[in-house]
């Protein structure tokens, strides 16, 4: 029998419902510690979502450190309590921090990468990959940072149009979507490609964060570096629950 969830409009995501529902169930002790919960297909079932939707409420499990997926077993009750975790972002600093943002995709194009992001997607012969660049600025302002991703080569063919609803919602659509990522942040100068899109003298410092995202089979899908004018951002990290 499958337990309604709420349809109308202005209700919660379907996924957030679903993981309150898990949360509850966490918390009630309804599953317990080294329970395993339900496969993504007796989630669609149970409540009629889809895969898609099942898998991302477990995704936001795992990132809460309630579960933890395990190869041949399945998603597995690690915790029934919320644990205390770093979380970071990049936010600007220029006091705009409401202002709409736009992200404009530039192209997309088969590339042959270096031989370290080739080895990284596990590519032979340096085969070409797809590679997007994209620019994100404030509505009406000038880019405030670039984007150059790698993507793997499951995704099949992409196009502009494929992306332009969003670059995660292409990934779901194709079952590749993000499970967990690495961020690493350093600093750095303009190359000539940098300053031409971005409209910034070689001089002009860049807060540079190196993405890896994986699936939740563990696989690469983008390899992204993200370059940011420095002054206009600032690196934050959180110690909450």
């Amino acid at each position: 029998m499958k337990q309604e969830l709420d349809y109308t409009r202005g209700a919660k995501p379907l996924y957030a419902q679903l993981y309150d529902i898990l949360l509850n169930k966490l918390k009630s002790g309804e599953y317990k510690k080294n329970d395993v919960l339900p496969t993504e297909a007796e989630f669609e079932e149970r409540f009629g979502v889809s895969r898609i939707t099942a898998r991302r409420a477990l995704a936001e499990l795992v990132a809460k450190g309630f579960v933890k997926r395990q190869a041949g077993i399945g998603t597995m009750v690690i915790s029934t309590s919320e644990k205390q975790g770093i979380k970071t972002r990049i936010s600007l600093v220029d006091g705009q921090q409401q202002a709409p943002i736009t992200r404009k995709n530039l192209a997309i194009k088969f590339v042959q990468p270096p031989e370290s992001i080739a080895a990284l997607f596990g590519v032979k012969g340096r085969a070409p990959l797809q590679y997007l660049t994209r620019i994100i600025c404030r509505e009406n302002d000038a880019p405030a940072q670039v984007n150059y991703i790698w993507l793997t080569p499951r995704l099949g063919t992409l196009t502009l149009d494929d992306v332009e609803k969003g670059l995660y919602s292409a990934f779901e659509e194709r079952n590749e979507n993000i499970d967990a990522y690495q961020d690493i942040i350093t600093a750095g100068l303009p190359d000539e490609e940098d300053c031409r899109i971005l409209s910034i003298d070689p001089a002009v410092p860049l807060l540079i964060k190196t993405r890896k995202g994986f699936n939740d089979r563990g696989e690469l899908v983008e390899y992204t570096i993200a370059k940011h004018i420095a002054n206009y951002y600032q690196y934050i990290v959180e110690n909450s629950r």
